[in-house]
């Protein structure tokens, strides 16, 4: 998508949302007023305590709309941070990138991919089927990439952070979640997420009371 129709995208959400809340707001401000009703008109009690709870009950919905909305906005954001058009949608894709590449955030995906990872190695059983063979052949390559997760300290680019969470959330279509899936998928996947992540942090090689680098011999 171009710049003007992510634009577009997000303007045309953000107005349903405000729509959506403005009805759960007024439907709900209607059950209210009606419940009071119901204690002081007497003579009306069926009629208000009908009205009331069709209001509580579309009031319901329009939360439960807006909450669809939001996570579609959340979509939206996170095909923005893939795109690199972040200059859309202003702070709004500034939080949602610091969001991404939070220190809770970060934890909270490498928790999640070790404790499957765990269930492929160990044979465990698991609530979903998970494509285990290959998690067990690129368990060097999954522990990897919870390690850079795990390293706060090393910034990641959250265009990566973007693809593990949906390899991690896609359900059925995740190539983690094929049971018999190919090996090469996943890999290719988990590949992307590293060369998204940024580059590769590098280690020096020395040992750790050395005040000089190693040198080669002549």
């Amino acid at each position: 998508m171009a710049p003007s129709e992510f634009q577009n995208a997000l303007s045309i959400v953000d107005e349903r949302l405000r729509t959506a809340y403005t009805v759960a707001a007024s439907l709900m401000s209607y059950a209210c007023i009606a419940l009071v009703a119901v204690f002081v008109v007497h003579g009306i009690r069926p009629l208000i305590g009908t009205s009331s709870v069709l209001a509580v009950l579309g009031g319901l919905g329009a939360v439960a709309a807006a909450r669809m909305l939001h996570w579609k906005r959340t979509e939206i954001y996170d095909e923005i941070v893939l795109s690199g058009y972040r200059h859309v949608g202003g702070s709004a894709i500034a939080r949602h990138s610091a969001d991404l590449v939070s220190p809770a955030r970060r934890r909270m995906l490498a928790e999640t991919m070790e404790r499957l990872l765990e269930f492929a190695v160990r044979r465990q059983v698991a609530a979903v089927p998970l494509n285990r063979s290959a998690m067990r052949e690129l368990e060097p390559n999954i522990r990897g990439l919870c390690a850079r997760l795990r390293a706060v300290d090393i910034a990641v680019d959250p265009a990566g952070v973007v693809l593990l969470r949906r390899l991690l959330t896609d359900g059925a279509t995740s190539p983690l979640f094929k049971a018999h899936g190919p090996l090469r998928e996943l890999e290719r996947a988990i590949e992307r997420i590293h060369a998204l992540l940024g580059p590769m942090p590098v280690i020096q090689l020395r040992p750790a009371a050395a005040t000089e680098p190693l040198r080669l011999a002549a």
